[in-house]
C-alpha cells in the first residue's frame, strides 16, 4: 500500500511509520510567530514500519526531532517539514499497534497547514505544466516552496548531470508576474512542477549548475508580452550567464 506521508525520525535515522492524514494542522498559515506554529498533529491511522519496531521490541524509545515527509504516488519522498517535539515521546514495543491514531505535540519551524497538504496532493505526479496558472497570489506562493522543496529532495536520491548548449522553449502565455516567470522558466528547463530559481540570487546559484542544465544554453520565450522591470532584470541575470534570450 502507498502512504501519502511518513514519519522519519532524525536520531535513530529510521522511518517510523505511514499514514494518509493528517489531523491538527490550521486551514492556512494565519500566523508566523511561534505560538501560533505549535501544533498538536494526530497521524490518523498509522502504521508502523518493522525496522522501527524492531529497534522499539526490547528497549523504550524516546523521540524528540522528527520530519513530516510528503510521498509521491510510488512511496518516494518528495518532500520534508521539520517537527520538533514539545516533550518527549516514548514508544514501547506494546505502543506499536497498526491502524490506530498517533498523537505528538511540537513546533514547525517551517509552518504547515491543511492548505499546503492539498497543493501537496497536486505534487505527487506532475504530468501538466501550467497548473499554477489558475493559482490565487498566495496559492502561487506556496507552490514556490513546494516545488523548492520537492527539487531539493529528489536532487538527494539522484545523480544529476547538468547539460549544456540546449534550447528551451518557455511558454509565456502566462507569465504576468515575476513568480509566474520563474514556474515557466523551471518548467521549461526541468518538467512539469520543475525548479530553476525563485529570485535573483537563486536564478544565479542555479546557472552555477546542479539544476538539470549549465550554461551556455538559449532560452526562446514564446507568446509573452509582459516587459516590466522586474522581469527585464531576470533576463540580465540570465544574459550575465552567458544565456542566450529569444523573444
Amino acid at each position: 500500500m502507498n502512504y501519502k506521508y511518513s514519519l522519519f525520525d532524525e536520531v535513530s535515522n529510521l522511518i517510523i511509520g505511514h499514514c494518509d492524514n493528517i489531523a491538527g494542522l490550521l486551514e492556512t498559515n494565519i500566523s508566523e510567530t511561534a505560538d501560533e506554529d505549535y501544533y498538536d498533529l494526530s497521524f490518523i491511522n498509522f502504521h508502523f514500519n518493522a525496522d522501527f519496531k524492531q529497534l522499539c521490541s526490547n528497549r523504550k524509545y524516546p523521540i524528540s526531532n522528527l520530519y513530516i515527509l510528503i510521498l509521491d504516488h510510488c512511496g518516494n519522498k518528495i518532500g520534508n517539514y521539520y517537527f520538533v517535539l514539545n516533550t518527549q515521546k516514548v514508544f514501547t514495543s506494546l505502543d506499536l499497534k497498526d491502524g490506530q491514531d498517533v498523537n505528538i505535540a511540537g513546533y514547525h519551524p517551517i509552518a504547515l497547514s491543511m492548505e499546503i497538504l492539498r497543493l501537496w496532493d497536486l505534487g505527487r505526479e506532475l504530468k501538466q505544466k501550467n497548473i499554477w496558472s489558475q493559482f490565487t497570489n498566495r496559492q502561487r506562493e506556496i507552490w514556490m516552496e513546494i516545488i523548492r522543496n520537492r527539487d531539493n529532495c529528489c536532487k538527494i536520491s539522484s545523480n544529476i548531470k547538468d547539460i549544456t548548449n540546449q534550447t528551451y522553449y518557455v511558454d509565456g502565455r502566462h507569465i504576468t508576474d515575476k513568480i509566474s516567470f520563474y514556474f515557466a522558466l523551471g518548467e521549461s528547463i526541468n518538467g512539469p512542477g520543475g525548479y530553476f530559481g525563485g529570485c535573483l540570487d537563486s536564478l544565479s546559484d542555479c546557472l552555477c549548475g546542479g539544476f538539470g542544465v549549465k550554461p551556455p544554453f538559449t532560452i526562446e520565450i514564446n507568446g509573452f508580452a509582459n516587459k516590466s522591470e522586474i522581469i527585464e532584470n531576470i533576463l540580465e541575470v540570465l544574459n550575465e550567464h552567458n544565456v542566450k534570450i529569444k523573444l
